[in-house]
């Protein structure tokens, strides 16, 4: 299977030096999207792709030491050009974003990801309420097999219960 999961860096980092993946570099409330990753990595491939204002467009799996350099690895459209892609190919996507990001990133091609959507695929989505009914999620229900939301509530990405029936739909699925 594979997982595709959209989210934004933290501002609370570790030493660039001590850790062996950008997965590991952040902390704060970006740790529940790597518990996550963890967590559902038994389901299959996962790709964590973070959108980080100090360093742009990162994968979970990029080298660290490369963050030093102070040049951005890839670009804000480069996010929004991989999350069309994954709509299409990835058989779970999930989207933890920021209102002002979800909007961004998201609402803005609302109707392009709906209908590229693999039909088998689950979606995971968290933002804010705002952020949610900026776009038509029975829109998405209609297209795909599943579609859990939360509606977050202050910094945490993603809540246990959320977290968790995301988990119990892979382990049906696996």
């Amino acid at each position: 299977m594979k997982v595709e999961i959209f989210t934004e860096g933290s501002r609370t980092t570790a030493d660039p030096e001590s850790v062996d993946r950008v997965k590991d570099y952040f902390k704060g409330n970006f740790l529940p999207v790597n518990d996550l990753a963890n967590e559902i990595s038994q389901a299959g491939d996962v790709t964590i792709h973070i959108l980080s204002n100090e360093h742009g467009y990162l994968l979970n799996s990029d080298d660290p030491s490369e963050l030093e350099s102070g040049r951005e690895i890839r670009s804000k459209s480069e996010f929004k050009q991989s999350l069309i892609e994954s709509s299409a190919t990835a058989d779970i996507v999930v989207i933890l974003l920021t209102t002002a990001t979800f909007k961004d990133i998201v609402s803005s091609q609302w109707s392009d990801l709906v209908s590229i959507a693999e039909q088998d695929s689950i979606w995971c989505i968290g933002a804010s309420n705002g952020a949610l009914s900026s776009v038509d999620i029975d829109e998405l229900e209609s297209s795909v097999r599943s579609v859990i939301t939360y509606k977050r509530v202050g910094v945490a990405p993603i809540d246990t219960p959320t977290k968790q029936k995301l988990i119990d739909i892979l382990t049906a699925n696996i």
